[in-house]
């Protein structure tokens, strides 16, 4: 058998070799192009995402460093635009390096919290840094709401806010440096106000409502209600003005609740006239008046005029607790109150023992708990002191040096108990202008250490909620998201500016194209063996 010889088959066969690898080559190729174009894409994707959403982890117990569920509520509430305007660097805040660590990652805790308020509230709430000495020209547009470098300005319609969040000083609205220890340790202290700082500027100035409690000065008040109530109350949208009554000032008519805080020397009858015509406000009332006693103190005007104008009577005497499971520091002057249940404060601390008070001034009142008509008076009692408490007279403690509670102490009938430390004057009637039903509220307190910040800041207490509701009730403030003054304390792994640098080039720049290309390699052998 003949067989002729083919003599294009090499050719065709070489001819076909080359094109496989060419194909191969052109596929190889494509495969490269599209990785990298995927990696590309990726990276800005990651960059887009990671400047909308800060990105940190978070391992503390309370999520501290995370906004709050609170923050999160009143940002996803948010309904007008609210423009923040921070007068400094913008890399101070967001790669801080001042050399103090606690510092730094306050400032950059305030940063993210900027960034996560601005993504919560979609865009709602925005922000912006100018360095007033790189852009002078863009600072002077704002020169008019009087800031300064280091300065945040809240914006929102034809209202602004002013918050200082670095300087120089120790203690601004951002934070509080403590250097006590610092000659003896070095040990320096550093307390963030960056959540709760934010989150109450942008809340109060986006309600658009102005609510001003009025402080009364000029009697040896006691200045730890007054912080403390500040510490609360601010946070919630109120602000407080400082008034000397002792000066011929007028009191601010915009104000709608005036706060006595536990003088030590009695008001003129002078002064308590004008208290009693800005509280009566023309017969237009809608003015609240928050008192706190002195339970040491003799204001025998200042007592007088509570009982004669609002019914509630200042005795002389303290309370004391002989249940142990109802004393704290095993102090029986400083106890656990019961908060009455009354449908006129729905109180979140409503319960028997979740407020503390101590040295507390009990109060009595000839008011009844109800209104027959539709206009007149009544009482509300807030706090109750059970059968257990005692009481000692103001005078018996003064004239005895060693004080006995069986032999300097009596009990009351039991008909009289519970006792009361905290009592609400209520007034509804009809204004001169209107037949609305109108409030007007005295709320008088016989332990002005209910008010301290410690207790307020206390989570094993109810303080806070308690004093809250009241003011809240008090002012006709309602629905509200209530922010909290307690203290916390976190860890927290955050990835700072250069974090994210070498994540980004970490696993984005080189670990993801070089697994991609590992893998383009491999199938390319593996291919070149088939």
């Amino acid at each position: 058998m003949n067989f002729k010889k083919n003599e294009n088959a090499p050719a065709k066969s070489a001819s076909a070799g080359r094109k496989r690898r060419l194909r191969f080559r052109a596929g190889f190729t494509a495969v490269i192009v599209v990785a990298v174009a995927a990696v590309l894409l990726l990276n800005v994707i990651v960059g887009l995402v990671a400047d909308r959403y800060p990105l940190t982890w978070d391992i503390s117990k309370d999520k501290t460093f995370s906004l709050s569920e609170d923050s999160i509520k009143i940002a996803e509430s948010i309904e007008n635009e609210v423009d923040i305007v921070v007068f400094f660097d913008e890399d101070a805040f967001s790669n801080p390096s001042t050399g103090m660590d606690d510092l730094d990652t306050t400032l950059r805790e305030f940063y993210n919290a900027l960034r996560q308020f601005k993504t919560r509230s979609n865009g709602k709430v925005d922000f912006t840094f100018i360095n007033p000495s790189q852009d002078p020209a863009g600072f002077s547009a704002y020169e008019k709401y009087d800031v300064k470098t280091g300065d945040m300005l809240l914006l929102c319609g034809d209202r602004y806010k002013v918050r200082t969040v670095f300087d120089d000083s120790y203690a601004n609205d951002l934070y509080t440096i403590d250097t006590t220890y610092y000659s003896y340790s070095g040990t320096v202290t550093v307390e963030s106000h960056a959540e709760k700082m934010l989150t109450s500027s942008v809340y109060s100035i986006s309600r658009g409502e102005d609510h001003i409690i009025q402080v009364l000065t000029g009697h040896s008040e006691d200045s730890q209600v007054i912080d403390g109530l500040k510490s609360l109350y601010e946070l919630n949208g109120y602000s407080f003005e400082d008034h000397a009554i002792t000066g011929s000032a007028a009191f601010n008519e915009k104000a709608e609740t005036m706060l006595i805080a536990a003088p030590s020397k009695d008001y003129t009858s002078e002064e308590l006239e004008r208290i009693r015509k800005w509280v009566y406000n023309d017969n237009n009332y809608g003015r609240q008046l928050l008192v706190f006693i002195n339970p040491l103190a003799d204001c025998p005007n200042l007592y007088e005029f509570l009982e004669v104008e609002y019914q509630i009577t200042v005795t002389d005497e303290l309370m004391l607790e002989t249940d142990l499971n109802r004393i704290m520091n095993n102090n029986r002057w400083a106890m656990l109150a019961d908060v009455a249940d009354t449908t006129w404060l729905e109180t979140r601390a409503s319960g028997t023992g979740t407020v503390f008070t101590q040295n507390v001034r009990r109060l009595t009142t000839t008011l009844p708990t109800s209104l027959e008509n539709s206009i007149g008076s009544y009482a509300v009692t807030l706090t109750e002191y059970p059968k257990s408490v005692k009481l000692a007279n103001l005078s018996t403690l003064e004239s005895n040096a060693t004080f006995d509670v069986d032999e300097h102490s009596h009990s009351l009938d039991e008909a009289e108990y519970p006792v009361t430390g905290m009592i609400m004057h209520v007034y509804e009637g009809y204004n001169n202008d209107t037949s609305l039903n109108t409030d007007n509220t005295v709320l008088v307190c016989g332990s002005p250490s209910m008010a301290y910040r410690e207790n307020i800041q206390n989570n094993n207490l109810k303080n806070e909620m308690f004093l809250l509701d009241a003011v809240n009730r008090m002012t006709g403030v309602e629905n509200v998201i209530g922010i909290s003054s307690k203290a916390v304390e976190s860890q927290k792994i955050e990835l700072t500016s250069m974090a994210q640098l070498i994540v980004g080039l970490g696993v984005f720049t080189i670990g993801l194209p070089l697994i991609v290309l590992i893998v383009c390699l491999v199938v390319f052998l593996r291919r070149k063996n088939l």
